[in-house]
């Protein structure tokens, strides 16, 4: 692994275990945390590309792309979104699919554990069955849940996307991977 290289997981690694942090301690991300994650991304990916860099730029501007709906329904919070803005800097737009699925599996673990742990599992069932219900027909049928609806149970999913950027720069197995 190249120096650069190092440097650029040892970067991740911290924007990733502070935003962790953050997260579980005050469930929200600052832009304080993603901002300066995005940038050093972008830095550091010009340096690796010796140049413009173009898979970063493409990665943070996908990921914007792919988190503006879930914040937009209210699913994801903008610290979140922010997050995975800033992972797309370092894994590109052929690992952002990667973190995404990754990120989902280990959001549906934390979501489930949670349910478990407060007793509230076939509620939760229950309503994710009526949400996605509510987005294959495009709000025609089913019920539409947020984040803001009071007693609206929710995980810290900046772990999952830590867990999903960790697992995509480790075993990534999309098609254009820079990893």
């Amino acid at each position: 692994m190249s120096a650069l290289v190092s440097l650029q997981l040892a970067t991740l690694t911290t924007l990733l275990g502070v935003a962790v942090f953050t997260d579980l301690r005050e469930r929200r991300i600052p832009n304080k945390v993603t901002v300066p994650g995005l940038f050093a991304g972008l830095t550091i990916a010009t340096a690796v590309e010796a140049g413009v860099p173009v898979a970063a730029l493409g990665g943070a501007g996908l990921a914007f792309l792919v988190a503006l709906p879930f914040v937009a329904l209210g699913g994801f919070g903008g610290g979140d979104a922010k997050l995975l803005t800033a992972v797309g800097a370092f894994v590109g737009a052929g690992g952002l699919f990667s973190v995404v699925l990754y990120g989902a599996l280990a959001g549906g673990l934390l979501a489930l554990g949670s349910a478990m742990r407060r007793g509230t599992l076939i509620p939760v069932l229950v309503n994710s069955g009526k949400l996605m219900v509510h987005l294959i027909t495009l709000g025609r049928h089913g019920e539409r849940f947020a984040l803001d609806r009071p007693g609206a149970h929710s995980v810290p999913y900046g772990v999952a996307i830590a867990a999903g950027a960790l697992a995509t720069w480790f075993v990534p197995f999309s098609l254009g991977s820079s990893l």
